[in-house]
């Protein structure tokens, strides 16, 4: 018990949001890049781009977060400019793209912008370039949807099912005050508006960027349906948040839907985007542009598959609350916004082993605790992830 005790000591929140993606997209586990090439030396500096294939641009955008940058891609269209995701909002980001309007654009309007999925750093200021331009806005149906929900929900209290579902994952109750205190707006903060009119994109769908055609594949775990975008003329890949070179994108429950399973869904997409052939250029939304997106595709799973084993081992030595497992996911003392972050990964690592028979929940005093099935193979567990209903995507040969 003592033991436990000081795991949970060491975890203490210090402030709360509602959806723990909204601030920093790390997961807690820091990451290393093995296997990959960076062809262009540096990054973008402010109000300027760097030209990644003809016609094709990548800018960034500063976050006023520890993670202190997105990536973001334009496409020349001849007579106006395609955004690939916009930073969050703010007067940093704004004044950021005001330079590059300036310095770039060449006096020419942004017709259309895309977002990849639904997070602050990726949609925040898509309503106020829209709203600036007049132009279309792209996104995948299952992330406008949720963040419209999102935006629209944000309040100065923090909801009573949120706190409850923090308490039954393991949170001490001492912090109760700590947590109503932070509200349950930060997502409404980040974002300047959702634009009221979208285009939907859709699995497996085609569209035009730079006089090329692309491909939307659905990415799911990190986000509901995050899309990603593969050139079909050339070997170009717009990976978003799905796949980044040095850091694994946060995969968490919430309390909204506390039996997800998204790292089961995470996992497959990655799985999924081995079927894409050659070497493409990877643009990230975060990091450097890089080769090597199989190598780091089996290392983003086989980080997983790790953790998992990991956790197995802790909850086999007794039943756990998902708080009490940190030790077995994340290397170093979690603390801070990265508490949140934490938790809704831990579960997720959590769901996916009861989901295929290597964990059990009881429910004691108000807590969940969890507690080791069977034996943990990595190659099983592979197995049994994509053969869980619902979980794995379309061939990407049923597209050609």
């Amino acid at each position: 018990m003592a033991e436990d005790q000081a795991a949970e000591e060491t975890v203490a929140p210090d402030q709360a949001a509602e959806d723990t993606n909204v601030v920093d997209h790390r997961s807690p586990a820091a990451e290393v890049d093995d296997g990959l090439r960076y062809p262009f030396e540096g990054t973008p500096e402010a109000g300027s781009v760097i030209e990644v294939a003809k016609g094709v641009f990548w800018a960034r955008i500063p976050l006023p977060w520890s993670l202190d940058h997105i990536n973001v891609y334009l496409f020349d269209e001849g007579d106006g400019w395609t955004i690939v995701d916009t930073g969050s909002n703010g007067s940093r980001g704004i004044e950021a793209w005001e330079a590059i309007e300036a310095s770039v654009f060449g006096g020419k309007p942004v017709t259309r912008v895309i977002a990849t999925h639904l997070h602050p750093d990726h949609l925040g200021l898509a309503g106020w370039l829209v709203e600036r331009h007049k132009a279309s806005f792209a996104m995948t149906m299952t992330e406008y949807l949720m963040a419209s929900h999102l935006w629209a929900g944000a309040a100065q209290e923090f909801p009573e099912h949120e706190l409850e579902y923090l308490f039954s994952m393991g949170v001490d109750r001492q912090y109760e005050p700590m947590i109503r205190s932070a509200g349950f707006g930060n997502y409404k903060r980040g974002v300047h508006s959702i634009p009221p009119v979208f285009t939907r994109l859709e699995d497996g769908s085609e569209i035009d960027l730079g006089n090329r055609r692309w491909r939307v594949i659905m990415g799911r775990g990190h986000s509901p349906e995050h899309a990603c975008l593969l050139c079909l003329d050339e070997p170009l890949f717009i990976s978003g948040d799905q796949v980044l070179p040095r850091i694994t994108s946060n995969v968490s429950v919430y309390a909204r839907e506390p039996m997800a399973n998204p790292l089961a869904h995470w996992i497959a997409s990655l799985d999924r985007l081995k079927q894409i052939g050659g070497d493409p250029l990877v643009l990230p939304a975060h990091g450097q542009v890089f080769y090597g997106l199989h190598a780091r595709l089996d290392a983003l799973i086989d980080g997983h598959l790790r953790k998992l084993r990991s956790l197995h081992g802790r909850i086999a030595e007794k039943p756990r609350s998902p708080v009490q497992t940190f030790p077995a996911l994340f290397r170093r003392k979690i603390t801070g916004f990265d508490f949140f972050l934490a938790l809704g990964e831990a579960v997720s690592h959590i769901n996916l082993l009861e989901s295929v028979g290597l964990a059990s929940r009881s429910f004691d005093d108000g807590v969940y605790r969890f507690e080791a099935q069977g034996t943990y193979d990595e190659t099983d567990v592979m197995a049994s992830v994509m053969a869980l209903k619902g979980v794995p995507l379309r061939s990407l040969a049923d597209f050609e």
